[in-house]
């Protein structure tokens, strides 16, 4: 059975590993035994266009088999390493790596694939921002306001976004340079 299994590289990195780590699950065969390699991203505004920058800075997720030949495979990548369970490490016996794995729950899994799946589609809209969505003000006389996204002007590549000034929700509208995510 599949599990997600998280690896660390270097960050800003993140492309490049997984790009051997496809070419190592390829020349070996195992295309069986390892699913998904996925670096979560995040696209934004720069400069007129959307750019992306990893979600996790430095850590790749790997839906694979927990085998010890996947593993030694994908460990032979430069700069790859598996993050290990301490707690798990040191509660086995046997010491058998594939069992101190960190892992992640289906939950976990399913709530990165739905942030995943959105920024692809802001992508492709090239839109950085969907409506609802929670952004901080980096420019402007609101400066450093929360508010949500109300509505997007792909066109004028602008915002109408809701902020609340003295109790009461006020629309704004702004640049797509002029807000960023907040979390």
């Amino acid at each position: 059975m599949k599990k997600w299994v998280v690896f660390w590289t270097p960050p800003g990195r993140e492309k490049r590993a997984k790009k051997i780590l496809e070419r190592l699950v390829e020349e070996n065969g195992l295309q069986d035994k390892v699913g998904q390699i996925l670096i979560p991203t995040l696209a934004f505004p720069r400069k007129g266009k959307i750019s992306e920058k990893p979600l996790f800075r430095g850590y790749i997720l790997i839906e694979m088999e927990p085998d010890p030949e996947v593993l030694d495979t994908l460990l032979s990548a430069r700069n790859v390493r598996a993050l290990i369970d301490r707690e798990a490490f040191r509660a086995t016996s046997t010491r058998e790596f594939s069992q101190v794995l960190t892992t992640l729950s289906p939950e976990e899994v399913e709530q990165i694939l739905q942030i995943v799946e959105q920024e692809e589609k802001k992508k492709q809209d090239e839109v950085p921002f969907l409506p609802g969505e929670t952004v901080r003000i980096v420019e402007g006389a609101v400066e450093g306001w929360v508010g949500e996204v109300e509505e997007v002007d792909r066109e004028r590549k602008q915002l109408r976004v809701l902020v609340e000034i003295f109790g009461r929700v006020t629309p704004i509208t702004l640049d797509f340079t002029q807000v960023e995510r907040y979390r």
